[in-house]
Formats: C-alpha cells, structure tokens, sequence
C-alpha cells in the first residue's frame, strides 16, 4: 500500500491547458448605473449561450473566376438564457419589468479565470414554462444594441469570476 506521503508525490500534468466548465459561467444584470454597476446574479442559470455573428456581404464580380465571394457586414450578438424560475429572484424581477417596459438591460457574462464581457440589450422574448409534471422554467432572449465587450479582466487581476 502507498503511503500518504507517496500519494503526494504523484506527478501533477505540466499543461495548465485545462478546459472551462460551462457550469462556471454566469450571466450578471446591472442594477446599479453605469458609472456605478451593480451586478446582480440571475438565479437558477442553466445555460446562457452568448451567439455572436455577423451578415454577408456579396462582393462577388465579374473578374472573380465564376466564383463568389463574401465579406462580413454588421455584426450583432444576442444571449440564449434558460433556468429556473425562481419567484424571489431579484434579477428575474428586474428582467422581467425591462421585457415589460422595453428598456434596455445592461449585461455582464463572467467567465472562470475572472474574464468577463459586457453589453446592452433589449429582452425580445421572455417565456415561462409550467409543465405539470416538472420545474417551472424561464427562457429570455436578450438582443444586443451596440458592441458586446472584448472579453476583459477585472481591475486589480482579481481572478474571481463574479461580480
């Protein structure tokens, strides 16, 4: 039998290379201001793809050799939510009265390792699923208006993926 000594000493692997847990994402709403944020965590996140895409543009000619050619055009990003619903969640409040008021949420997805994008969207669908037989659930789809971040690291190299 090893020691426990010996179970120490067994090699770690040299690659810091390591893959992010999607469990350790998650999808922040701003209630403070902009010069002040305030994020607050939606509760029961169960996915929040971020899609960033952008339209094509034909620049197809003549000259091209009868084959055609694209370029990119605008570019636009949206967030997928899905979760639980959880009456006494705060954000889901907040999400909730911007869906109803059309007022535009400003958005933080924080990633492991403290990385971080942010953005300002319109929600454009919000809908809650009330199966008889299973959990509540929410889906919100968040239509960005303008630029998502560049992915950013908090001031101060905090390595905290939260608020």
């Amino acid at each position: 039998m090893l020691t426990e000594e010996e179970l120490k000493k067994l090699p770690d692997n040299p690659s810091k290379a390591t893959a992010s847990p999607g469990k350790d994402t998650m999808l922040y709403i701003n209630k403070g201001t902009v010069d002040n944020p305030v994020w607050v965590l939606i509760g029961g996140q169960r996915n929040t793809p971020l899609s960033r895409k952008a339209n094509t543009l034909d620049a197809s000619h003549k000259a091209s050799g009868g084959w055609g050619s694209k370029v990119p055009g605008l570019k636009d990003w949206s967030i997928d939510y899905s979760g639980l619903m959880i009456e006494s969640d705060e954000a889901l409040q907040i999400l909730d009265y911007c869906f109803t008021q059309g007022k535009q949420v400003n958005v933080k997805i924080a990633y492991p390792g403290g990385y971080y994008r942010t953005g300002w969207g319109f929600i454009t669908a919000f809908s809650d699923d009330n199966a008889h037989d299973a959990i509540s659930t929410v889906k919100i789809t968040i239509e960005g208006n303008g630029p998502i971040s560049e992915l950013q690291k908090p001031s101060g190299g905090s390595a905290q993926s939260g608020p």
